[in-house]
């Protein structure tokens, strides 16, 4: 069951001390059990965002604000440059190391097409 549906915004340090704002639409999907489903998309207002610092960042504020369990999360990354059309999407599985509740080490699954 969707749970959230919604556009996520946020600033953050970049390159050179530069001030970013990020932004992404995410849901957040909840099975019944207490696994929560996370399915963020690119809204293409940054450039390759989905790096390790940013993706950290963004799970750790989703984490904290919602609630989430971390140890019962599944974090989904879709890349379309047109957010809006859902073809010719790719997306990815993000698996976390957890640190005193904090996302680090992100590694990047790729989701076959067919799945």
């Amino acid at each position: 069951m969707k749970i959230v549906d919604q556009t996520y915004s946020w600033q953050m340090l970049g390159q050179k001390s530069s001030l970013w704002q990020m932004k992404c639409h995410f849901s957040i999907f909840q099975s019944h059990t207490d696994v929560h489903t996370v399915v963020v998309t690119d809204m293409g207002f940054e450039l390759s965002w989905f790096n390790p610092c940013i993706t950290e960042t963004l799970v750790d504020h989703i984490t904290q604000r919602f609630d989430l369990t971390p140890a019962n999360l599944i974090w989904l990354e879709q890349y379309n440059s047109d957010y809006r059309a859902l073809t010719g999407t790719d997306f990815s599985q993000v698996v976390f190391e957890w640190r005193n509740g904090k996302a680090k080490a992100p590694q990047w699954l790729t989701i076959d097409p067919k799945v």
